[in-house]
């Protein structure tokens, strides 16, 4: 599996994508000005920044267990009322009741234990503060993957077995229902959902498919597992599906996130 060490390829494959998303989990999670927030598995600091930029005089950190991605959200984002540390999402390092608003933004979904997550980050917000998170619709609202997937069942059919091996597969993550219950099972009141639509803008081909070969992440990763000549014929048919048989131009893929949020009793 690809390790989570190259913040400008991440930038390039999901983290443009994570910007356009990041006012409208803001804008839900509804923090006050002034508050003291926390964003949990902050990456290269799409939210922290909506945060910053969104919320008049609030305090956020922004913890991330990538050193590389908080050297680079260091040096990309300066801002005195904004700071990034190293740090776990199943093991906050901060006292409880720390913070006003704990937010995480399309974290859940890459971690083994979500319900540990969502504890924590329970935990170290106040009563009556808001947790809140989001994540993309695999199932049905994300066909920068889709399309990619789709494809490689046509050509290499058996591929089957390395999507659900890899959890690449996405049919049973959680929908805004399961995330309600995840919500309720927590202690939380109050509880929420609303779906976020964003507009993934392509200026090429070449644009969609470049991040595929960035070996970010086990999907950013898999054309270098393949046979050259699978991996041509899943590049041909994904231009014909994007851009048919028109010179390279760009295109969008509308792309569909889930958000949750809820109140500490």
């Amino acid at each position: 599996m690809a390790a989570f060490s190259n913040p400008v390829a991440y930038e390039r494959w999901m983290g443009r994508w994570s910007r356009r998303l990041a006012p409208a989990l803001v804008a839900f999670a509804d923090p006050p000005n002034g508050a003291r927030l926390l964003d949990v598995g902050s990456g290269t600091g799409a939210l922290s920044l909506a945060l910053v930029e969104c919320v008049a005089d609030a305090m956020v950190i922004g913890i991330e267990p990538a050193e590389a991605y908080v050297s680079h959200s260091r040096a990309q984002i300066a801002n005195s009322r904004l700071r990034f540390q190293v740090g776990d999402a199943l093991d906050i390092s901060f006292d409880d009741d720390s913070f006003d608003s704990t937010i995480s933004l399309l974290i859940l979904q890459e971690l083994p234990d979500a319900p540990l997550a969502l504890k924590e980050m329970r935990r170290v917000t106040r009563p009556g503060g808001t947790v809140a998170a989001s994540q993309w619709d695999f199932a049905h609202g994300l066909p920068m993957l889709g399309l990619f997937w789709d494809t490689v069942l046509e050509v290499a059919p058996s591929e089957i077995a390395y999507r659900v091996a890899n959890n690449t597969l996405q049919v049973d993550h959680p929908d805004d229902v399961a995330l309600q219950k995840l919500w309720h099972d927590t202690g939380l009141v109050e509880v929420e959902t609303a779906r976020h639509t964003v507009d993934m803008t392509f200026s090429s081909f070449e644009d969609y498919w470049t991040p595929f070969l960035g070996n970010v992440t086990p999907t950013s990763s898999y054309v270098g597992t393949l046979a050259a000549d699978k991996a041509a014929e899943i590049k041909r048919l994904l231009q014909q599906k994007t851009v048919g048989d028109e010179p390279d131009q760009p295109f969008i893929l509308q792309a569909d996130a889930w958000a949750v949020r809820g109140t500490v009793p």
